[in-house]
């Protein structure tokens, strides 16, 4: 479990974004309160007794993520909490039509139907996504998948916390996620050591993957490409901006992907993972400018 605030993380982090570039001002303030709200339910949820799904060696080994096959009814009473906590501030985000804003939390008030989007999200079953779109009147469809990922995240958040030292141990060397099987959203290699002799700080550098939904993260190569496996130096290549090191893109002309990366040894404190990317935008412009793609499209980096 972690020892820090989520909460304290991100509204540090958000603060952090405003006071180095005036720029990111108006997208702070305009997804700043879902963040916070977001990170607030996730230390919540910690605080009560979360179902722990068990961790199967056999089926990590053949590459099958943990919550695969799992019940998500067992969730369901915290992802309907997070329904009433995110989706008015999802409504202002989005700015939905009021009837759409109804017709969700409708929907979204059956627990068979929350549990049905988890399961299909997992899965990666979009036509679920889809055709649930043009029941409920939806479009494009993406709409209820950003919607339903960010309901879902604080839950799967805490999940992952409670999990604790052994999924920190777990042995995986996938590019997606070994809890729920998405994508990474961003890397970063991990800050200096404080060792036990003599309390000399230093090493770090190691890099992890970090989970586009549930917020894991898995150690990863550093020298291969989380999209596709490519570890040829050819075709890999490291872009960096007004030489700032530390936040990079690392993209693959393989298969056309990119995933930003900041250098943890180099940031003090520490920035909330999912959050600092929208200080970030900078690089995903200038990738889209290189015609490459996100391994996991958000709200902000699809911007051209």
């Amino acid at each position: 479990m972690k020892s820090v605030s989520a909460q304290k993380t991100v509204d540090s982090t958000l603060n952090a974004i405003k006071e180095r570039t005036r720029a990111y001002m108006e997208l702070v303030e305009k997804f700043g309160p879902l963040f916070l709200e977001k990170a607030r339910l996730q230390d919540e949820l910690l605080t009560l007794e979360m179902v722990v799904p068990q961790i199967d060696a056999t089926r990590i080994s053949a590459g099958v993520p943990i919550l695969v096959d799992e019940d998500f009814s067992q969730w369901a009473g915290s992802m309907q909490q997070a329904v009433v906590r995110l989706l008015p501030l999802l409504s202002d985000v989005l700015k939905l039509p009021e009837e759409t804003w109804k017709i969700l939390q409708e929907y979204l008030d059956d627990p068979d139907n929350i549990s049905g989007l988890a399961q299909a999200r997992i899965e990666g079953n979009w036509k679920h996504f889809e055709n649930t779109s043009v029941q409920l009147g939806i479009a494009p469809y993406t709409t209820l998948l950003y919607i339903s990922e960010t309901v879902f995240a604080p839950v799967l958040c805490a999940i992952v916390d409670s999990l604790g030292e052994p999924l920190t141990n777990l042995a995986w060397d996938q590019g997606y996620c070994p809890v729920c099987g998405s994508t990474p959203s961003i890397s970063h290699l991990s800050p200096k050591e404080v060792t036990d002799l003599d309390q000399l700080i230093g090493g770090g550098g190691k890099k992890f993957l970090h989970c586009s939904l549930c917020g894991h993260d898995w150690r990863f190569k550093r020298n291969v490409c989380a999209a596709c496996g490519n570890d040829d130096n050819e075709s890999r290549e490291v872009f960096y901006l007004d030489d700032v090191k530390y936040e990079r893109i690392e993209a693959c002309h393989k298969c056309g992907k990119y995933c930003l990366n900041i250098d943890m040894r180099e940031c003090e404190p520490h920035p909330h993972l999912d959050t600092v990317q929208l200080g970030l935008i900078h690089l995903d412009i200038f990738a889209r400018k290189n015609r490459l793609s996100p391994i996991s499209p958000s709200l902000w980096n699809g911007v051209e």
